[in-house]
């Protein structure tokens, strides 16, 4: 099981790392359709798998693919959404990870606790959804316009743009439109000339290098490091213990684990409304912050009554330690489901177009190492949940004072295109970012 669920780890490492680059090169939509493609063929495989070495190798394949869809993806999310609900927006879409999980908690109570099939069967049926999520990608998503716009595909840009203008309800005429000509003069200096199809694996090592290198210059590092440090520290003490939540349950003498892994799941809804309704109105650092501080004081509650949880009340009889281990659990997993839901948005944002994929897949692997830390740390105080549940509360509160080394919040406020002219990406913004409802011509987000 720890061989499984380390090479998952080490997949999405690596996945969100080369993709999150890649997807600076090619495009979003192309990097989010491998990515989902990777994860359900690895995700069928899984189910024909005769060892657990060919198992772990598969699922190590798969975690590829899982790692490669998140840079890809929130780098598209926030340069579709209009700067006024780009908080809800993320959300909305980040909130998907409650259905997934919500449905991966239902199938394990029908094929483990109703016998209605074995794990191999229950493979198949988590491979299901990013199959359907890459169809719905190919069929439905488009390219980012701000990424086609900087690489020059004005035309594209242009098109999908008023498209967008058109879906969210702008009247968009031909005296209205965006026009070619706008859209060049606001990149005309800002174009980023694409790799020739015969440039050599040392030169595209090279260019990749260079992105990297990037976000650790002296403009950028102060919000590359931060970044990372929460990505660590969240996944440490959230990520990483949801492999190990079930094992928790069972050492506090909660028998039902799928039950419970559902309530667990459906936790999630509170987050994802709170973060909804908020993080646009008071701001990425102050709710992510306040989400972390508050999960890892859930964590304090849930270790507090995991000491002795077959305490009851003489009246009643109710075991009120597991009464409170579920409770404590199930809001740990709301404030941690906002205080994810606020980096994944925060992150994008900070990043210029340039070099968001990339940061995003820097940060994604911090996270990822965090959450293989977590494997280890977790497995060797198994059989102590009240000492895994005080590490853990630890580790967020660490990452709660990350947030204010960053610099000034940017919910509302137009994403940039580059590293530097700053002011330029500002102007861009007024023409092609600014809220659907309310700006003509219809912008490029």
């Amino acid at each position: 099981g720890g061989l499984i669920a380390g090479s998952v780890f080490l997949g999405m490492l690596v996945g969100g790392l080369v993709v999150g680059i890649w997807g600076d090169e090619v495009g979003r939509r192309p990097a989010l359709l491998v990515g989902l493609i990777i994860n359900s063929v690895a995700g069928g495989l899984s189910a024909v798998s005769p060892n657990a070495i060919v198992l772990a190798l598969v699922r190590l394949v798969a975690g590829v693919g899982i790692g490669a869809t998140v840079p890809p993806l929130f780098s598209l999310v926030a340069e579709l959404s209009p700067p006024s609900t780009r908080g809800l927006m993320v959300t909305i879409v980040a909130s998907f990870w409650m259905i997934g999980s919500i449905y991966t908690a239902v199938m394990a109570i029908i094929v483990f606790q109703w016998n209605y099939g074995g794990w191999r069967t229950f493979a198949l049926w988590c491979a299901l959804p990013s199959a359907t999520g890459a169809a719905l990608v190919y069929y439905l998503v488009p390219e980012s316009p701000r990424f086609s716009a900087l690489h020059g595909e004005f035309e594209k840009a242009v098109k999908v743009t008023n498209m967008l203008g058109g879906y969210m309800g702008n009247d968009v005429h031909d005296d209205d439109a965006l026009t070619l000509e706008e859209v060049q003069h606001c990149y005309k200096d800002s174009v980023i000339e694409d790799d020739d199809d015969d440039e050599d694996e040392k030169s595209k090592m090279k260019k990749a290098k260079q992105s990297i290198q990037t976000l650790y210059t002296p403009k950028m590092r102060s919000t590359t490091l931060p970044l990372q440090a929460i990505w660590f520290s969240l996944s440490f003490g959230s990520y990483g213990l949801l492999i190990w939540i079930n094992s928790i349950f069972v050492e506090v003498h909660l028998k039902d684990v799928y039950t419970n892994a559902l309530l667990f799941a459906v936790a999630n809804l509170p987050g994802n409304v709170v973060s909804g309704a908020f993080m646009d109105k008071v701001g990425r650092k102050v709710m992510l912050s306040s989400s972390m501080v508050c999960a890892a004081l859930c964590l304090a509650c849930f270790a507090y009554y995991a000491r002795d949880p077959d305490n009851q009340r003489e009246e009643s009889g109710m075991p009120v330690g597991q009464v409170g281990i579920v409770l404590s659990a199930c809001a740990f997993q709301a404030f941690s489901i906002s205080g994810w839901n606020t980096i994944d948005c925060m992150t994008g944002e900070l990043f210029p177009t340039s070099n968001r994929s990339t940061g995003m897949g820097i940060c994604t692997a911090s996270g990822r190492i965090g959450a293989m830390v977590a494997q280890f740390v977790n497995g060797s105080l198994a059989e102590d949940p009240v000492r895994l549940l005080c590490v853990a509360c630890g580790s967020l509160l660490f990452g709660a004072i990350a947030p204010c080394m960053l610099g000034e919040d940017r919910a509302k406020r137009p994403l940039e295109d580059g590293v530097e002219n700053s002011n330029e990406d500002e102007e861009e913004e007024e023409l092609l970012s600014g809220s659907y409802q309310s700006i003509t011509p219809p912008p490029i987000v």
